[in-house]
């Protein structure tokens, strides 16, 4: 079972290298945490606050706060809902963000990145159950 984001760490060791908790519960409303991972051979941290938590509909979203992806967009909203199966649970992910100039490219990469975490999740979760 993945309780706390800092499993990820034992999980998808080579995407998601640390996560620390800054201030408050894990999982509850306005609590920081510090996220470094690994894109593209390139390692970036990241500080996230989560902005809104839905027990009942399980769903959770975390907005950047600071972090390198802030030289390139002035919003970074991830927000996560997970819906029950009969077998399983299907994670729908939806990213928001704003650029700061046209220049920035769409974040496909980092898209990409997080569909493999929650793809790897997926499998290890199962494997647990």
């Amino acid at each position: 079972m993945c309780n706390e984001p800092s499993q990820l760490t034992s999980i998808v060791p080579d995407i998601v290298t640390s996560v620390d908790l800054l201030d408050g519960l894990w999982g509850a409303l306005g609590a920081i945490s510090s996220w470094t991972y690994v894109l593209g051979g390139v390692t970036s941290t990241i500080t996230l606050l989560i902005s809104a938590v839905n027990p009942l509909t399980k769903s959770i979203t975390y907005g950047l706060i600071e972090g390198d992806l802030k030289s390139q967009f002035s919003t970074f909203t991830v927000q996560m809902d997970a819906t029950q199966k009969i077998v399983g649970s299907t994670v729908h992910l939806t990213v928001s963000y704003v650029k700061l100039t046209e220049d920035v490219s769409t974040p496909q990469a980092l898209f990409d990145l997080g569909v493999q975490v929650i793809t790897d999740l997926g499998a290890y979760l199962a494997q647990s159950a």
